[in-house]
């Protein structure tokens, strides 16, 4: 037994010595591993090697993906570019054991000044290309760069196992020494660095995968894949052929979004082929060509063709492919994401030509790790790859929703721009908080977050907002003070937007009091920076369930019995038209709507909401009148301004079904909450006073003192 267990053991071995011998090229694929051998490489746009896009650096991997003559096809970066085949040098797919001669680093990129490790004297490598002054080495699987003279190289070529020949040799009967094709026949296949399944696992081969097989004894397989290699249990295999492993073809896709409402995707680039499914808006896919008007694309493991305009925000115009420049088409367009960013005369950061501020949009024509070949005006300069973003974004303006709208708010909160609860559907909150940002970037200030706001936005150099610098206490007023309210409203530390003023008074106080305690900080009472982070942050607490908010005792904003606040629909006002039809009259269609209002009464308010189980006030009417196919602003200001519905200036004009607007809160409009006008001076509306939706009365007291004016939403 012993002896088998040696056997075995020398069988293995004697199985890596083999795959130290395979050859470095490719198996499967004519696709390989390639380095730059000389002072820097060219590359071109063309074949015909015209169109310079870049000099890479010595000792730069690149993918040799097609060769003619001298001229080579590659792939790096993400991009495709020409250069000459005899200036690179393949890149050993095998490593060759080294170890380090005195104290060094393995840095990420060919430059001392790039990312590093530190590692000791001693420490053990696998060079995959001795150049000078670096070599390409392995570590952990990943590849780095170490001095050339701070390493000593297995001369031997076999590394520990060169002293085993005599014993190896024995072992070579259990040993097939053959080259085949076969088949992945298990659902996975695990793939591991050694013949052991202790060793680092490379990955993991689908079934109906096709390999190469260079050795093998009863147990594992030496595999090779698209110049890679690895071994395998021989079990999950099966001589013959296999099929093509389209996850190959993702090396060097880019990531793209869906812009088109719906897209199909379709089997082959036909629409008559078979739908493979239908893709909406807003998601993310890998595109890995385009042919003509065909996009082949990528999503969880899946391939297909779809229209390449689908991929493509037509609309906006914001990222067409640029300008064309000496006949050079671009590859897209790219924006400033820092603060302000040099364009260079060439690849030297001495040589600045001219700054851009922060999203700003140009096209670019070429890129390398470091450097971007850009466009503007008819001229060519260079730019930091770091200064830009070229990701692809769906751009969202109101009324859209979805997973996207949802992202963008959690995203403005973070940065202290978004004063409501986070939510998928864009409001005028969300245009408001768009427009802050566009503010704080020194961007041109929409409110629609367009693709240079979303790279902008999504970059990790996004702008704070100041507020989250502030210190606010009593006394303090403006618009940071509102901001601050309108917070502790969507949390529920104020009730009313009445207390939403802009002037810190002893009730934001006891408000942001509160918020301290709930939170576990310190009951100042002030609203210093570190309470105003933790108000804007996505975890901050809401008041909890069984406490009243700060403002509840207080009599303004409405919820003395004067205003006649009740759930119960007064006499003869109800209406009984329960369902609705594009055919109706429009006073049937209001009254269809006054229908949907009743059956949410009594659902709380919560601020920013438009159904179906919470609602503030203008959410509440965009609901509502959304039913029979009216689209509102979820803002009180922006219909109570709507100059397209006639305007009713007094409460006796006022018809059942109108809007009615109401100046609750001191700022620099009228129109701060809204409802609708049932008849006899009632209104339904949701109320922050009541916090529910409720019946009050504008014959007297508070709303009748509030009162700005009605809108008529349809004539009847």
């Amino acid at each position: 037994m012993m002896y088998k267990k040696k056997m075995m053991k020398r069988i293995l071995a004697l199985i890596l010595v083999i795959a130290a011998a395979i050859p470095a090229v490719p198996a499967l694929a004519e696709s390989y591993r390639a380095v730059v051998a000389g002072e820097s490489l060219t590359v071109y746009q063309k074949a015909a090697l015209t169109g310079k896009t870049a000099e890479l650096p010595a000792c730069t991997v690149v993918t040799v993906t097609a060769t003619q003559g001298d001229v080579a096809r590659l792939k790096y970066s993400g991009r495709t570019a020409y250069a000459k085949l005899s200036e690179l040098t393949t890149l050993e797919e095998t490593a060759t054991h080294a170890v380090t001669n005195q104290a060094t680093k393995i840095y990420a990129k060919p430059s001392t000044t790039s990312r590093s490790l530190d590692v000791p004297e001693g420490y053990e490598l696998g060079v995959l290309y001795a150049g000078n002054p670096y070599a390409i080495v392995q570590n952990d699987g990943a590849l780095g760069y170490v001095l050339a003279s701070d390493l000593t190289i297995d001369s031997t070529g076999d590394g520990e196992d060169a002293g085993d020949s005599e014993e190896d040799g024995d072992a070579q009967d259990g040993i097939q020494v053959e080259t085949y094709k076969a088949t992945v026949i298990v659902s996975s296949l695990p793939v591991y660095k050694s013949a052991s399944t202790k060793s680092k696992k490379l990955g993991t081969l689908r079934a109906g995968a096709g390999v190469t097989v260079y050795a093998q004894n009863d147990t594992w397989a030496c595999i090779g894949k698209s110049g890679k290699f690895g071994f395998c249990m021989l079990s999950g295999l099966e001589n013959g052929e296999g099929k093509e492993d389209e996850d190959d073809q993702l090396e060097g896709a880019v990531q793209v979004t869906v812009t088109a409402s719906k897209m199909k995707v379709y089997k082959s680039a036909d629409t008559n082929s078979k739908l493979l499914g239908t893709l909406r808006k807003g998601v993310t896919v890998n595109l890995i060509s385009t042919e003509g008007v065909w996009a082949y694309i990528e999503l969880n493991g899946r391939y297909g063709y779809c229209s390449v305009r689908a991929l493509t925000d037509q609309s906006s115009g914001e990222d067409d492919g640029g300008e064309v420049i000496d006949g050079y088409d671009p590859l897209g367009t790219a924006t400033v994401i820092e603060s302000s960013a040099s364009v260079y005369g060439s690849m030297n950061s001495a040589s600045a030509t001219s700054t851009l501020k922060m999203g700003e949009t140009l096209s670019y024509y070429g890129y390398d790790s470091t450097w971007v070949l850009v466009g503007r005006d008819g001229e060519f300069g260079f730019m930091l790859r770091k200064s830009l973003s070229s990701i692809s974004y769906a751009e969202l303006k109101l009324e859209d929703s979805g997973a996207g709208v949802l992202q963008l708010e959690k995203a403005l909160l973070a940065l202290g721009y978004l004063d409501t609860v986070p939510g998928s559907n864009y409001t005028s909150y969300t245009s408001s908080a768009v427009e802050r940002f566009q503010a704080g970037a020194g961007m041109s200030q929409s409110g629609i977050a367009n693709l240079a706001t979303l790279r902008v936005l999504y970059s990790g150099n996004a702008p704070e907002s100041e507020l989250l610098r502030s210190n606010l206490s009593n006394g303090s007023k403006g618009e940071s003070v509102t901001r601050l309210q309108n917070r502790l409203l969507a949390l529920g530390y104020l009730s009313r937007e009445s207390s939403v003023d802009g002037d810190y008074g002893s009730t934001t106080a006891n408000a942001v009091r509160l918020f301290q305690k709930t939170a576990g900080g310190s009951e100042t009472g002030s609203a210093d920076s570190k309470t105003i982070r933790a108000l804007y942050n996505a975890n901050a607490p809401q008041l909890p369930s069984g406490q009243s908010p700060a403002d509840q005792q207080t009599s303004s904003g409405g919820s003395s019995g004067s205003t006649g606040n009740t759930t119960t629909i007064p006499a003869g006002l109800a209406s009984t038209t329960s369902s609705y039809s594009s055919g109706m009259s429009n006073a049937k269609k209001l009254e269809y709507v006054i229908y949907v209002c009743q059956q949410q009464l009594g659902k709380r308010y919560v601020f920013g909401a438009a159904g179906p189980s919470t609602f503030d006030c203008s959410g509440l009417m965009m609901y509502a009148f959304g039913k029979i196919g009216i689209q509102l602003q979820h803002s009180a200001k922006g219909e109570g301004y709507n100059d397209a519905r006639p305007k009713i200036s007094s409460k006796a004009s006022l018809k059942r079904g109108d809007m009615i607007f109401f100046n609750t809160v001191s700022d620099g409009d009228m129109c701060d909450h809204v409802g609708i006008v049932l008849g006899n001076n009632y209104f339904l509306h949701a109320g922050s006073g009541a916090g529910k939706v409720i019946i009050s009365s504008v014959a007297s007291g508070y709303y009748s003192r509030v009162f700005s004016w009605g809108r008529r939403v349809l004539q009847t």
